[in-house]
């Protein structure tokens, strides 16, 4: 439920509002009586916030251009033009309506003001007692001006006409759709006179008004909207007809609040309840309200924070406390499985003493090979990822070579030949190789911990030149010893077999007379791997 106190310079109206729904009236008188039932009043509902809509004769506007400026240059000219139009009041409100780019930037201002602020004293000091948050100070002119844009006029200026007491008629001015004055009029027929000539008559007279400032053109024709009720339709309708001056269009409030779909008690001869809605539906607004009349509305704010705050730790807390009692059912199972389990290990673990073989190898032995096994997996590496990096750095020095095929193994010796002449630890094993005279691929056995490379390749895109060919594997050769990365690096085979012991042979042989030439090479090589620690 949203609460508008609607003021109108005599007497004060309470709406409250449920969402497009009406729900009640209440008028104070402002006399003693009416201020302490206004203050009964607002103690009923135990400080839920409210908004107070001006609807006051006593509102002037001033429109003005000033430098385009931010901050406190800003606010100083602000300052120092409300002391010079509305010097006595505290509630006044500038509004910005537009930038104008000529040789500076100018900024046009729309000033508003009360002028005789000892009208809504008395009501302020009552919502003061009672410390009923105001969350804001509402000028009805400014709060039409969103309702006058739906309106599509193709005028330049547009007027809307409205009344929401019977004694005063409200006549709000807009220029390409920004207000820039408001004007509220004493009218004695709506009951009893000619109301329609009256209206018109007042119209002509905001016409002359805006020509005599120069704000339309003698020329210009002007769009009236008027918010009319049933009673005054006809007459104004035929009174209407005979005006050619302006472009008149009526509204019948009734149908107004039906097309909003606004739900009121009873059929309406004003436009007040219209206004009061608008003004309960803006979430949060203030025109003149100043900061020591809204800080208990402040107060308001920051109790809903943490009353928020606090169900959101709540419901935290909640959520914990259900997540642990979750976590705490399910260790009462993990606790009882692991239970049954241990039982069931216990007898078997019982059932295997009874029927146990007294082993010949000791404890301590058992110890030392596990220990062992594991420093090997501590300490060296498992798999050829390294090794594998560092020919692939080395042979793409060598863009026409490409590696077909490559066998990694892991030996105690550094002369081992293959995978399967591994044997750990024996030292009786015959050498997988014999050094002889003047073979540069031979190598010294060594014992130790190496990981053992044996790479095949072949050049691609081969031509024929052999030359070429041997000389691209004496450079990867020699690239690969002075790397420092191996302990080893042999040649096992090249493009022709070089080595003097042996025949001419390659794949330019007389029995491979295949027109594709190829040009394979094979090499070993040998990594001393150390400890990780």
């Amino acid at each position: 439920m949203k609460r508008v106190l609607y003021f109108t310079g005599y007497r004060m109206v309470a709406q409250e509002w449920v969402g497009r729904n009406l729900v009640s009236n209440v008028y104070f008188e402002p006399d003693e009586q009416g201020l302490d039932l206004f203050n009964a009043y607002l103690k009923s509902f135990r400080n839920e916030p409210v908004r107070l809509l001006v609807d006051l004769i006593e509102e002037e506007f001033r429109q003005l251009k000033v430098p385009l400026l931010r901050g406190a240059d800003r606010q100083a000219i602000l300052q120092r033009n409300f002391a010079k139009f509305f010097r006595t009041s505290e509630f006044r409100h500038a509004v910005s309506q537009s930038v104008e780019k000529k040789a500076r930037k100018e900024e046009k201002l729309l000033l508003l003001g009360l002028t005789n602020q000892s009208l809504l004293e008395p009501w302020l000091n009552v919502l003061e007692e009672t410390r009923t948050p105001l969350s804001g100070i509402i000028s009805l002119p400014l709060l039409s001006e969103s309702f006058a844009a739906e309106f599509k006029s193709d005028s330049r200026a547009v007027i809307l006409v409205s009344q929401e007491v019977p004694s005063n008629l409200r006549q709000s001015v807009f220029i390409e759709g920004k207000l820039i004055l408001s004007r509220l009029v004493p009218i004695a027929s709506f009951y009893h006179g000619d109301y329609a000539n009256d209206m018109v008559r007042d119209i002509e007279s905001t016409q002359r008004y805006l020509i005599s400032q120069r704000i339309v053109e003698r020329s210009d024709k002007i769009t009236v909207h008027v918010l009319c009720n049933t009673r005054h339709r006809d007459k104004l309708t035929i009174k209407f007809a005979e005006n050619t001056f302006f472009d008149f269009h009526m509204h019948e409030i009734n149908e107004v609040l039906e097309a909003k779909k606004i739900e009121v008690a009873e059929e309406q001869d004003f436009s007040s309840a219209l206004f009061c809605y608008l003004a309960s539906k803006k979430l949060s607004l203030n025109h003149y309200a100043q900061a020591r009349q809204k800080k208990y509305y402040k107060h308001h704010l920051a109790g809903l924070a943490l009353k928020v705050a606090t169900i959101g730790i709540m419901a935290g807390g909640v959520g914990l406390a259900s997540a642990s009692l979750v976590k705490g059912l399910l260790y009462e199972e993990t606790i009882i499985d692991a239970q049954l389990l241990e039982q069931k290990y216990k007898a078997k673990f019982n059932q295997l003493s009874q029927d146990r073989v007294d082993s010949t190898t000791s404890t301590a032995s058992m110890q030392h090979i596990v220990q062992t096994v594991e420093d090997i997996e501590k300490k060296f590496l498992q798999n050829p990822e390294e090794m594998m990096a560092l020919i692939s750095r080395d042979i793409s020095l060598f863009p026409d070579i490409r590696v077909h095929k490559l066998d990694w193994f892991l030996s105690d010796f550094s002369d081992t030949k293959d995978a399967q002449s591994v044997n750990w630890n024996n030292k009786n094993v015959n050498r997988s190789t014999r050094r002889q005279a003047g073979d540069r691929n031979t190598q010294q056995r060594v014992k130790g911990f190496f990981e053992i490379a044996l790479v095949k390749a072949e050049f691609i895109n081969f031509d024929g030149n052999y030359r070429y060919a041997l000389s691209a594997v004496d450079d990867l050769e020699k690239t690969m010893r002075e790397s420092g990365n191996y302990f080893y690096v042999g040649i096992t085979k090249r493009p022709l077999d070089i080595e003097s012991d042996n025949q001419l042979s390659g794949d330019a042989s007389s029995k491979n007379l295949r027109t594709e030439k190829i040009a394979q090479v094979e090499f070993r090589l040998v990594r001393k791997v150390e400890s990780s620690e």
